[in-house]
């Protein structure tokens, strides 16, 4: 097989890292062109909208336990301290607990705006998180998300194209699993990023959600997806869970599944979750936040998320060229 990219270095100085951004980049015109693999199946391309004005990032797992929420919310910390404004939507249905892990007890939550009630929007809901991004907190318990109609959640998908005004990114935490409204917020997206363990069972519903994303029907959109391995001793041990997860994905659907970063078992991690203050804030000099902030930089890079400083100018990221 064709081993897929990997997007990480052990230091942020290392000056592999444009070789690597230039070989992703590569790896999305690949994908931009329905590249065939070598049984002449495609890889599926890429449907940026026109109008989208701001990357969409999309933070999934097959399983739920594998660090995905704590991974979003240190996401987007990081980013913001890229000098990026990151804004968090909570959509884990249900479950939603990124406002926990941050501290905060809001007041609204995303129902409101999934149900029309109050006329809150997304940006109305969006409230000042640590770290510097903005929070729009999720629904929990037994939510009227879980029961959104076609049209209801359409609408919701839709209101994410209105939070570019003030905002530079905006980022996803879906739910687990492979349901309808994970799936299709992930197919909002413009990237998916596929947080995954080295458990077994954690690799297997990785591949079920990747072949699921993979194989959607014709003519629905089909975001670029990477993982992020987490909870691992080392660089080696997230190549090896990358290169199962890759292989499968080349020899069964012709796709070609990058690494774009991963983290590794911290001890400051569980310390910050039952603190209820994120890692990047808690232990900003642990080994999990020093690997988040090359993680943040990998993305900025592969996504062309543009800073404030850039934001009047006419947006050149390749998100942007169609």
């Amino acid at each position: 097989m064709t081993r897929a990219f990997v997007l990480h270095s052990e230091s942020p100085d290392d000056k592999s890292g444009g070789d690597q951004a230039s070989r992703l980049r590569e790896l999305v015109e690949s994908l931009d062109s329905g590249q065939a693999d070598s049984q002449g199946r495609n890889t599926p391309s890429r449907h940026i909208p026109p109008e989208r004005r701001i990357p969409i990032i999309a933070v999934a797992s097959g399983k739920g336990g594998v660090g995905k929420t704590t991974t979003s919310v240190n996401l987007s910390i990081a980013l913001a301290a890229h000098n990026r404004r990151a804004i968090l939507m909570d959509a884990d249905i249900g479950l939603a607990n990124a406002d926990v892990l941050c501290g905060l007890m809001p007041k609204n939550r995303l129902d409101l705006a999934a149900n029309g009630s109050g006329g809150l929007t997304l940006e109305d809901l969006a409230i000042d998180a640590p770290g510097g991004f903005r929070l729009i907190p999720g629904s929990v318990g037994i939510g009227r998300v879980d029961e959104l109609n076609d049209v209801e959640r359409r609408i919701l998908l839709n209101s994410l194209q209105t939070l570019h005004t003030h905002n530079d990114v905006v980022l996803i935490d879906t739910s687990a699993g492979l349901g309808p409204s994970v799936t299709e917020f992930i197919s909002a997206a413009d990237v998916g990023l596929i947080v995954v363990t080295p458990e077994p069972t954690s690799i297997a519903d990785a591949y079920a959600l990747i072949k699921v994303l993979v194989t959607a029907k014709e003519g629905q959109r089909h975001p670029v997806l990477s993982l992020v391995v987490n909870q691992v001793s080392g660089e080696r041990e997230a190549e090896q869970v990358h290169d199962r997860i890759a292989g499968v994905c080349d020899r069964f659907l012709g796709y070609q599944m990058p690494m774009i970063g991963y983290i590794r078992k911290d001890k400051k991690v569980l310390a910050a979750v039952r603190s209820r203050v994120p890692y990047m804030i808690d232990a900003p000099k642990s080994a999990a936040a020093k690997d988040m902030s090359r993680l943040a930089q990998a993305l900025i890079q592969w996504a062309g998320i543009e800073g404030r400083a850039a934001a009047n100018a006419s947006r050149r990221g390749w998100f942007a060229r169609r």
